[in-house]
């Protein structure tokens, strides 16, 4: 990212204000050197996180700050991906991304390989550099996880070290207080009641439909109050993740959905996509219903963008 024109006046004007040097902003920004912060008065491209850190140091509004691309009106089809990459780089939920400097490599019980050929080919499908991006990626299928990546790299996940972690999965509880157990055993006066938690708590086991998660699924177009309430309790667990993501994040470009063959996942990404419509995400309900495969849903005017992605065989 780099300042418009009118951006570097009204940053000079505001760094004059402060009486800083460069070498002190470089300093509040968190730099290392003063190179940045030369470039981002030049006008020359500087990275998203510290562009975000010096306009957020120099109290300046950073979409009122960075140049926007130019749109020409002889290529229409060009002139619609830089609308649509302008409308993903405008989506944040803060002016500054709240990425932890030191990331934990250990991602316990993630798929990880799935979840980065899902951001590299998310990348590939929106023409855009990966370390650009800020995506999250949802792998709803048996196993469900979900990824916080930025610049390329796992920074978050909804997964733990044991089930007793994340999202709500097919054959176990998911986030739950450890102590439930005892307070169970306590109630039945039984020493051990025989039963897991973990699997009693599970989506499947909540919805007493059966032991095929994908009859979970299908309940939606039923009556069958027990499997609505588990497709209830598990999308409640799904948002809350993807809240706690989008503040690691300190925004989102893009959402990734992994392409699915379990019933009605069209409903469920569109559920998903209604809680972050306060981003400005705009699905095309259409196109959602349309099985897709390596395609972005969002509407054009959508400032964050929806993919599918096939995963690898």
């Amino acid at each position: 990212m780099k300042a418009s024109p009118e951006g570097i006046r009204q940053a000079k004007k505001q760094f004059d204000y402060k009486g800083w040097t460069q070498e002190y902003l470089a300093i509040e920004v968190g730099v290392k050197t003063r190179q940045p912060i030369w470039r981002f008065f030049a006008g020359k491209p500087i990275e998203r996180y510290t562009f975000f850190e010096i306009c957020a140091s120099l109290d300046l509004d950073w979409q009122e700050i960075v140049e926007k691309p130019s749109l020409k009106r002889d290529d229409p089809a060009k002139n619609k991906l830089e609308t649509i990459s302008h409308n993903s780089e405008i989506a944040s939920v803060s002016t500054v991304s709240s990425v932890p400097a030191e990331v934990d490599k250990r991602h316990y019980g993630l798929n990880e390989s799935s979840h980065y050929y899902c951001a590299q080919r998310s990348a590939e499908v929106l023409e855009r550099d990966i370390k650009e991006l800020r995506l999250i990626t949802c792998n709803l299928d048996n196993g469900c996880s979900l990824a916080a990546i930025h610049n390329g790299q796992i920074i978050d996940t909804a997964t733990g070290f044991t089930p007793l972690e994340g999202l709500m999965i097919d054959y176990s509880s998911g986030s739950i207080d450890s102590k439930v157990l005892n307070e169970m055993m306590r109630k039945d006066n039984q020493p051990d009641s025989g039963a897991s938690i973990d699997t009693s708590s599970s989506l499947v086991g909540t919805s007493e439909v059966s032991s095929e998660p994908r009859s979970v699924g299908s309940a939606i177009d039923t009556d069958n109050l027990r499997a609505k309430q588990a497709l209830d309790i598990y999308l409640h667990r799904l948002r809350s993740c993807l809240g706690s993501m989008l503040m690691v994040l300190g925004g989102m470009d893009a959402i990734v959905f992994t392409s699915e063959s379990s019933d009605n996942s069209e409903i469920i990404r569109e559920l998903v996509c209604q809680s972050l419509e306060f981003l400005g995400l705009k699905l095309d309900l259409k196109q959602n219903q349309n099985d897709p495969v390596d395609s972005d849903i969002a509407t054009t005017e959508s400032k964050v963008r929806v993919l599918v992605i096939q995963q690898e065989a």
